[in-house]
Parts: C-alpha cells; sequence; structure tokens
C-alpha cells in the first residue's frame, strides 16, 4: 500500500509538518509506503480556467503539479495537511485542489478505489474546521475516492506541539485499520 501526504504548510517544522510526520510514522508501521511532497516547494500556477482539461481531462499548464498528480494516482491514500487559515485551508492547498479540475471531468467513471483523508489544525480553541473538512470532502467526492475522514487539532498556539504528533499517529493508526478491514 502506498500513501502520499501532501503537506500545506510553507512553515517547516511547526504544526502541520509533525502531524504530518506522525501519520507518515503510524503508517509506515502498518506497511505503507508514505511519500510526502511539499507544494510550498514546488512551481504550481494557479488554474487558469483555460477549459482546456474538459476535452482531454489533461491540464496544459507547464509546471510541478505533475508531481502531484502522479502521486495521486499511484496512491491508495492520499492525505491533504493543512492548517487552519481565516477558517479555511492554505492557499497552498486550496490551489492544488483547483488543479484538479481536470480530474473532475471524470464524475461518470466509477468510484477509485482510493481513499482521502485530512489533517489539520487550528491555532485557536475554536478554529473553523468545517469549511476545510468540507473543502476536503468535496475533493474526494469530485475526485471519485472514498472519504476515510479527518484528524483535527485546536489550541495549537499554545505551543503544545506534542499533542498533533499524538493526534496524527492515533489517526494513522486509524486509518491503516480501517482500510486493511475495509470499513
Amino acid at each position: 500500500m502506498k500513501a502520499t501526504i501532501l503537506i500545506g504548510s510553507a512553515r517547516t517544522k511547526g504544526n502541520t509538518e509533525v502531524q504530518a510526520q506522525s501519520v507518515a510514522e503510524a503508517l509506515t508501521e502498518e506497511g505503507y509506503e508514505v511519500d510526502t511532497i511539499r507544494p510550498a516547494t514546488l512551481k504550481i500556477n494557479h488554474c487558469n480556467g483555460c477549459n482546456r482539461c474538459v476535452d482531454d481531462g489533461i491540464c496544459h499548464q507547464d509546471d510541478d503539479m505533475q508531481i502531484i498528480y502522479d502521486a495521486f494516482d499511484d496512491s491508495d491514500l492520499f492525505i491533504i495537511a493543512t492548517p487552519v487559515y481565516f477558517s479555511g485551508p492554505s492557499s497552498i492547498i486550496k490551489q492544488v485542489i483547483d488543479r484538479f479540475q481536470c480530474r473532475w471531468q471524470s464524475i461518470d467513471e466509477p468510484e477509485s478505489s482510493k481513499a482521502v483523508a485530512l489533517i489539520c489544525n487550528g491555532g485557536s480553541r475554536n478554529p473553523r474546521f468545517e469549511n476545510i473538512i468540507s473543502i476536503a470532502r468535496a475533493f474526494a467526492f469530485a475526485t471519485r475516492c472514498r472519504w476515510v475522514g479527518e484528524s483535527l487539532v485546536d489550541s495549537t498556539d499554545e505551543n503544545d506541539i506534542s499533542k498533533v504528533a499524538k493526534a496524527g499517529y492515533k489517526f494513522g493508526k486509524q486509518v491503516a485499520e480501517e482500510l486493511r478491514e475495509g470499513i
């Protein structure tokens, strides 16, 4: 089994990175080959709405987005990792999701065996996770993937990074078990 974690924070060694690393550790222990991708380090253009992908399902922009498309195609589990910014996902993650427009054209195809999950953290005691969950679930639905849940950690401004690590590890184990059992 192969998993890809898309880390949507430009801040290395922050909460999102720690949460993603903990998920990766748990999945690796469960026999997954795990790759992480940091779109902030790649050259990814915004979707320009050219609609050329409507005809052939291929994005015609020449940038690093193909790295993410290939990872998505090769993965059994695709995990979106993002902090909460202004009640939504990071602009890094949103830009990547928008570029999957070329994959949304095949909505009539049968559902994929691929799974999609979300890991997310927010600084306040009551971050607006529901907006991000909605976007991540829409991504899973539009790409014909199975939604397997989310790991949400609030109050990360308190500087206790251990709770995102614990939550990430627990979630990684949970997702691996659910996928193994076909839940």
